[in-house]
């Protein structure tokens, strides 16, 4: 009994290895690759796996992307929560973090949003989390404002935070991270220093 309940926990073990290493593979890919060009051959051949244990383990190309994109908000939505409230050079350099990480595959999944409808639902969590991040770290500098201009504030920070921000200096400015990072920080500390209303 011991041993057979040792091998069900080791087969258990290497099957959700095997899950982990096969998205690994498929968000690498979605980094440089649109979705549709991505084959299953390729992401089995990245992963040294059989494209039917990729089948078994995720049904289909479908299931996989969509495992693969909620492994990927997990890690994203760990990372960005660690930032502390309050403080906008620890602010800064989590965003700095994060889009230098994963940037280009975040930009590469939203461009495909009207491609794919499975994305949608996704996507907007994305967004959701993204506002409800904004009104966390800022919250020092939000609480005195209310109403519309809490709104206009929040919408701002959010623009600026954004990762089409990100997109238009480092890739459509080619400015280098250095340069992204005092750029964000101007840009925040200006939002931040506006009076009420304004």
């Amino acid at each position: 009994m011991t041993k057979r309940k040792y091998r069900g926990t080791a087969q258990a073990e290497v099957a959700a290895l095997t899950r982990q290493r096969i998205i690994e593979a498929t968000l690498a890919l979605s980094t440089d690759h649109w979705i549709d060009e991505i084959t299953l051959d390729q992401i089995a051949a990245k992963a040294e796996v059989t494209v039917q244990t990729i089948l078994r383990h995720f049904g289909s190309k479908d299931g996989l992307a969509a495992t693969a994109a909620r492994m990927g908000s997990h890690a994203v939505n760990q990372q960005r929560n660690a930032v502390i409230a309050g403080d906008l050079d620890d602010i800064v350099a989590n965003l700095l973090d994060h889009y230098e990480q994963v940037g280009d595959r975040v930009f590469r999944t939203l461009a495909q949003e009207e491609l794919f409808p499975q994305l949608k639902e996704f996507l907007q969590e994305g967004r959701n989390f993204h506002r409800q991040w904004v009104e966390r770290v800022f919250e020092p500098w939000l609480g005195a404002l209310q109403g519309d201009a809490r709104e206009r504030r929040i919408v701002h920070l959010i623009t600026a935070c954004d990762v089409y921000t990100w997109k238009l200096l480092r890739r459509d400015l080619a400015l280098s991270s250095e340069q992204y990072r005092l750029t964000l920080f101007e840009m925040l500390t200006a939002l931040l220093s506006r009076p009420p209303g304004e």
